[in-house]
């Protein structure tokens, strides 16, 4: 059996460090990092800051963080999220996504609770957001949470581009933004212009983009 593209653990001389992602191929792109990501939600060896017991699957989790989240997706999850839905985008927008934010120019989806989730349950989960996918409570290493960081709002920033260029959000009213809007519309500003963006902007699968750019 050859060694996995992706793989994700702890230092073994240092468990405190938390989980580090370890790239064991040059070509790796990011389908391949997802699918060493997803076991992880279901491993109760972990320590999860919020299981019960702090050693629980993700699935069982009472301390539902979808129930608030602030969640701008990314442009693959938001285009295969409007398929599932059999909605184009317009309509997609119109019904999923927080109108006072969209005016203020933000694609924010509807929070308290998430648009998608039922009886605690995420009802888009195999296509739902990067930052969906990526949120564990667990320790990780600091160049692996930055390569989940930088993943995430590289393409929360291709989302943000998309709908401005489709003509999917309306002109920006400044006076609607809270000081915690301003914080995201900030960080999406600040990966606008990264030549990175445009990989999620031509892909239609996560598997189309490589990590090199993001290690």
């Amino acid at each position: 059996m050859g060694i996995n593209k992706v793989e994700i653990g702890y230092d073994e001389k240092d468990e405190t460090k938390g989980l580090k992602v370890r790239v064991n191929d040059d070509k790796a792109n990011l389908q391949d990092l997802l699918d060493a990501w997803q076991p992880l939600c279901d491993d109760d060896k972990l320590r999860k800051l919020y299981a019960e017991g702090q050693h629980h699957a993700c699935r069982a989790c009472t301390v539902n963080c979808c129930s608030t989240a602030y969640v701008i997706p990314d442009l693959i999850a938001f285009k295969k999220m409007a398929a599932l839905t059999g909605l184009d985008y317009p309509e997609f927008v119109a019904r999923y996504f927080q109108e006072e934010k969209l005016k203020a120019g933000l694609l924010r989806m509807r929070p308290n609770p998430c648009a998608f989730l039922q009886d605690n349950i995420c009802t888009i989960y195999p296509v739902r957001a990067l930052i969906c996918r990526f949120y564990l409570c667990c320790q990780l290493a600091g160049e692996t949470e930055q390569l989940i960081y930088s993943l995430s709002w590289t393409g929360a920033a291709a989302a943000q581009l998309f709908a401005e260029q489709t003509g999917l959000l309306p002109m920006s009213s400044p006076s609607a933004l809270t000081s915690f809007d301003l914080m995201f519309k900030q960080l999406i500003e600040d990966y606008r212009y990264d030549p990175r963006v445009q990989l999620f902007l031509q892909s239609g699968e996560y598997g189309d983009i490589p990590l090199a750019p993001f290690m």
